[in-house]
């Protein structure tokens, strides 16, 4: 009886889903249980691209931020997508602002056709909020104009190669942005940097030259393909 008024009064972990007390995680605000906040206390990684030396991701995906990225990837504005956006601002700001750049763009890695028809894409909508925090402006500067096969099972190379080319500036917007402005490029997970090096290099082509790229997590060094 006693676990069943638990089960019914106890709130459970937006990461885990276990019925547990939670705790709040310092800096970030997201309640967790215990056993998750230690997982969730961000640290800043940079892996640099061939395309992009300033490459940062926050987290390795693994335990809790996989279970946290995993729901908010299919539930549009619920507490799992508001928890991956306070622990996305919590480390991506502060190292933003370290660029002291007198003008920042945010965009993001663009959506495949499949999230574009569910009209729900998690890195659009932590960029939106990104550049509302910063005071900067949001831009969706590239579209995807082509699909391409499946990531998933491809080493480095065979990826590289898979989005080659699959990125196309939106002209439309060029005329409201400066090409000395710092464009941050945000994903939500990065693998080999596959996607967010096309975005960069989509980027130079058209003549921005200082780009960042941040995604929340990467994949563990063990499953890169690197």
């Amino acid at each position: 009886m006693s676990s069943l008024i638990d089960a019914l009064l106890m709130p459970s972990c937006c990461a885990c889903g276990q019925v547990a007390p939670l705790v709040v995680v310092p800096n970030v605000g997201v309640r967790v249980c215990e056993a998750c906040a230690l997982e969730l206390s961000p640290t800043v990684i940079q892996v640099s691209l061939r395309e992009c030396q300033r490459r940062y991701a926050f987290f390795e995906y693994d335990g809790s931020v996989m279970s946290l990225l995993s729901r908010a990837k299919d539930e549009a504005f619920g507490s799992h997508y508001y928890a991956v956006q306070s622990l996305f601002m919590a480390a991506a700001i502060p190292l933003i602002r370290k660029e002291k750049a007198a003008e920042v763009i945010v965009t993001q890695v663009p959506s495949s056709l499949r999230r574009s028809i569910v009209g729900w894409y998690l890195p659009s909508a932590i960029a939106r909020h990104l550049a509302k925090k910063l005071n900067a402006k949001y831009a969706p500067l590239l579209r995807r104009k082509k699909q391409v096969g499946r990531q998933s099972g491809l080493g480095a190379i065979e990826r590289r190669t898979n989005v080659h080319g699959c990125f196309a500036p939106r002209r439309f917007l060029m005329r409201n942005v400066t090409k000395d402005s710092l464009v941050v490029v945000v994903d939500d997970v990065s693998t080999t940097g596959a996607s967010l090096g096309e975005a960069v290099r989509c980027l130079r082509q058209i003549g921005y030259t200082n780009v960042m790229a941040i995604s929340l997590a990467i994949s563990p060094l063990r499953s890169r393909g690197c």
